[in-house]
């Protein structure tokens, strides 16, 4: 294993939390679980694999911000962000936040994309072989971020554009792992 900390991103869901570090993603499924058991199932599956051991040891996380339009779901999804940035800063993970803007902009070249067109971008430049959109979105921003700490320049204006609009938590850009 390397010395070199890994990113992990997480497109945090209630019942489907994608996630991404490396060549490897997933989804994190908490269908059955409901209201604390849903928040803490959640958190405890973000932080093993945080803590994997089979992986590069984890230099940060890369979050999707809040989506201010779902307010039918805004007060639960609030509430898992929360305990997923907490049980973040208590392991000594820094973590960097992703406007759900920015991450449409990056993927797709328009800050409004819906999540189809997000995932047809995912399979058509990224390769992804999936179906799930949270998975795709967690794949974007891993590469958001490769693009970002590993000097890789993104082809386009809007993707450069949305790249400059995070605020990156300083990490050593040549320690982070591919």
């Amino acid at each position: 294993m390397s010395e070199r900390p890994a990113i992990l991103a997480l497109d945090l869901s209630l019942t489907a939390t994608g996630w991404a570090c490396g060549s490897i993603s997933g989804v994190l499924k908490a269908n059955d679980a409901r209201a604390v058991n849903r928040l803490c199932l959640i958190r405890n599956a973000v932080l093993r694999l945080v803590r994997n051991e089979h992986t590069e040891p984890m230099g940060l996380v890369v979050l999707e911000g809040y989506a201010f339009g779902r307010l039918n779901q805004a007060h639960q999804l609030g509430e898992l962000g929360g305990v997923v940035r907490v049980a973040l800063h208590e392991a000594g993970v820094p973590v960097a936040i992703v406007p759900p803007s920015s991450l449409k902009m990056f993927a797709t070249g328009k800050g409004n994309a819906p999540k189809d067109q997000m995932l047809a971008e995912a399979v058509r430049v990224l390769g992804y072989q999936g179906h799930d959109h949270n998975e795709a979105d967690a794949r974007w921003l891993w590469t958001m971020a490769q693009a970002h700490y590993r000097g890789i320049r993104p082809s386009t204006q809007k993707q450069r554009d949305a790249l400059a609009k995070i605020t990156w938590p300083a990490i050593e850009p040549s320690s982070v792992a591919p």
